[in-house]
């Protein structure tokens, strides 16, 4: 990292999480480490803001994880968890809710996923993987049961997370033990969808039946 680099690190508002770094690491360290983070967040040292803090904690953390052990580990994460969480927005926006009733709704819940993405200030392969996720749940929706309803809900705390609810009234999924197993074939489709959102989802719940099915998909921020 520049020079000139370092020092508007340490004239931004990235001077708190500098010091905190520089109690454990060396400055050379701490600049190595939060620039590798901010590159891999795609945030840049002249535009940090503190509200940026909970976007790159996780980099951060790996970092810290590398260089310390034992009882200074445990103290620097717990610093940095409790920086974070200072600076972590008060609320989170408010959840997206969305009717699916036709292939353009599909579209919809993609672009609407989007923002949802880049208000966290997730990375390029998080929002592909929720992007994905709401195409495959909407289109599911619109080819088996005709209309229902999409949630998109970012949670903030120490455990950031992307909720995915989709929910319908119709006729269930049969089978959903041999489609979820990948053991069943349909010239539809149907069981790919499930079968590629749940490889793509840290947490995957479905319940199923005559009145319906409600899928839960949560990605890891």
């Amino acid at each position: 990292m520049s020079d000139s680099l370092s020092q508007e690190l340490l004239a931004s508002e990235l001077r708190e999480v500098v010091v905190l770094l520089e109690r454990y690491l060396s400055p050379l360290n701490v600049r190595a480490m939060l620039g590798r983070a901010l590159r891999e967040r795609n945030v840049t040292a002249e535009r940090f803001r503190r509200s940026d803090l909970p976007k790159i904690t996780p980099n951060l953390q790996r970092g810290l994880g590398l260089f310390l052990s034992g009882t200074e580990r445990a103290q620097a994460l717990r610093e940095l968890s409790d920086l974070c969480e200072r600076n972590a927005p008060r609320s989170a926006p408010a959840p997206s809710r969305m009717s699916i009733t036709s292939e353009a709704d599909i579209s919809t819940v993609r672009n609407e996923a989007r923002r949802m993405c880049e208000l966290a200030g997730t990375t390029s392969f998080t929002l592909q993987k929720v992007t994905t996720i709401v195409s495959e749940l909407a289109r599911n929706i619109v080819s088996y049961a005709n209309r229902g309803e999409l949630e998109i809900t970012l949670q903030h705390g120490r455990e950031r997370r992307i909720s995915i609810t989709a929910s319908d009234r119709g006729p269930g999924i049969p089978n959903l033990d041999v489609i979820m197993s990948g053991r069943y074939r349909s010239k539809t489709g149907l069981g790919r969808g499930l079968l590629g959102t749940k490889r793509l989802a840290d947490q995957f719940d479905i319940e199923t039946g005559a009145s319906g099915t409600t899928i839960k998909a949560e990605v890891a921020l």
